[in-house]
């Protein structure tokens, strides 16, 4: 007796979802991984040798593992269909929406930044979420980068819901579920535990609209005003969140700031916060990137171990 084939195809249903999407002109991949330390940070994974990042996401309410790379002039998206909630999450993530023809263009006239063009730097890499990124930046206050490590790995791992072999940021309402006493303790957060607690319950029960927040109609002064009244937001971090928005108006002034212009300008010398910033103002509105890939230039070449440096911001 001879036994029939199946008419369904070996291999039906076990082909692996791959998205693609476009990116906007100069764009380069690897820099905006590396853009700064967020790519350090869970749930982030960069394989530098793969120029491959992974990372854990929660897509129609469930956690997958996303392997994202580049080609064909779009990004590849292993682990996911194509969809308007990847679109978005991966929009924000590497800041696909952000036209950074004018700073490529001012930075041709910039010995100091002549880098920029041929490197593709003036995105960064953002959390997919900006409940994400408001918790990131709490974590980096008044601390170091190991740290800031350390208790990122633990939110997400005590929050965040797990795929086969990772676990994603957790959403608001999964941090929500626990007390801030359990987070102190369980994530190293100390104060920080009641400010993320605070702001993922008011997400999580509507008193803090996070929509209606960061409504992108508003004026960057606006914006900036509106940042500032999330708990835990102060002057850097509102500054911060308004560059993952790709506004570069203000100037995140930290400690890290203050030494990097004194060094570098001023020959170590003391001198005002309006006089350092002042040597920026000819940027316009792109005053922060034009710092920043000053500064991120200076420590490229040993990343890893001078990050522990540069991250550890003070909100002051």
């Amino acid at each position: 007796m001879v036994r029939q084939r199946s008419a369904k195809p070996p291999l039906a249903g076990s082909i692996p979802a791959v998205a693609s999407i476009p990116v906007p002109p100069h764009f380069n991949f690897a820099a905006t991984v590396v853009s700064h330390g967020w790519y350090l940070l869970a749930p982030f994974r960069w394989v530098r040798d793969e120029q491959t990042l992974h990372r854990p996401e929660i897509l129609s309410g469930k956690a997958v593992e996303l392997r994202i790379s580049f080609g064909g002039n779009a990004l590849r998206v292993e682990g996911a269909d194509e969809s308007e909630e990847l679109r978005h999450k991966l929009g924000r993530m590497f800041q696909l929406g952000i036209d950074t023809g004018e700073f490529v263009a001012l930075s041709r006239n910039s010995p100091a930044h002549a880098w920029v063009e041929s490197s593709g730097f003036g995105r960064l890499l953002c959390g997919a979420t900006l409940f994400e990124d408001v918790v990131k930046i709490i974590t980096t206050t008044n601390t170091m980068w190991r740290q800031t490590m350390r208790m990122t790995e633990l939110i997400v791992e005590k929050c965040g819901r797990k795929t086969k072999s990772a676990t994603a940021f957790p959403t608001p309402e999964d941090v929500a579920r626990f007390s801030p006493d359990e987070l102190q303790e369980d994530c190293r957060l100390g104060y920080r535990a009641k400010t993320i607690h605070a702001l993922a319950s008011g997400i999580a029960d509507g008193s803090i609209d996070m929509h209606a927040l960061s409504d992108p109609a508003q004026s960057t002064e606006e914006l900036f005003r509106s940042y500032r009244e999330l708990p835990g937001i102060g002057p850097y971090g509102a500054a911060h969140l308004l560059a993952m928005d790709g506004r570069h108006d203000f100037i995140a002034v930290d400690t890290e700031f203050r030494r990097f212009v004194r060094e570098r300008y001023h020959g170590g010398r003391a001198v005002s916060d309006r006089t350092m910033l002042r040597r920026y103002a000819k940027w316009g509105r792109w005053k922060y990137l034009a710092y920043w890939s000053e500064l991120w230039e200076s420590v490229a070449a040993g990343l890893e171990p001078d990050v522990d440096r540069v991250q550890a911001q003070k909100d002051e």
